[in-house]
């Protein structure tokens, strides 16, 4: 999890950012999730990587500012994708998801890719350092029960704490 959210990311902030820095500047966009922003219970490793990811961010913000680079990331909320499919498949989970969310339904790839087309763009000129979320509004409440889908997979134990 740290490899793929964390590792991967510096790696491409620090090569992108050098390469990026000898052309002038630009913006670089990473892909966070509410996850970062309010707890999700059985989730510990996920939502590291992203608070992780963006403390990275942040710095990275302040750091290649000089050259021009702007860096921010986004937070989705539940999108339909193939990492996703397991908290949108358990009916529990799913409704409990949108339960927590004010604009109660699932995000789609086009909230997420117009968010970070803004942010990218020219347009979002003095936006640098920042987390937008587009999780209609999950991040205002908290993570979603996924307490059924633990226990059928690891049994009692691993829900009461004694694991």
């Amino acid at each position: 999890m740290l490899d793929t959210n964390l590792t991967g990311a510096f790696l491409v902030l620090r090569d992108a950012g050098i390469a990026m820095a000898r052309s002038g500047g630009g913006s670089i966009v990473a892909i966070s999730s509410v996850a970062a922003a309010v707890t999700h219970r059985f989730m510990a490793p996920y939502c590291v990587s992203k608070v992780a990811l963006d403390g990275l961010v942040r710095n990275a913000a302040d750091e290649l500012g000089v050259a021009g680079i702007r860096v921010n990331s986004v937070r989705p909320g539940l999108v339909p994708t193939e990492l996703a499919a397991p908290l949108e498949a358990d009916e529990h989970t799913r409704t409990d998801y949108l339960a927590q969310m004010p604009i109660s339904r699932l995000g789609t790839v086009e909230d997420v890719a117009d968010l970070v087309r803004f942010l990218a763009d020219p347009e979002s000129g003095w936006i640098t350092g920042q987390h937008v979320s587009v999780d209609g509004g999950h991040h205002l409440r908290r993570g979603p029960d996924i307490e059924p889908g633990i226990r059928a997979l690891f049994g009692d134990d691993a829900v009461e704490g004694r694991v």
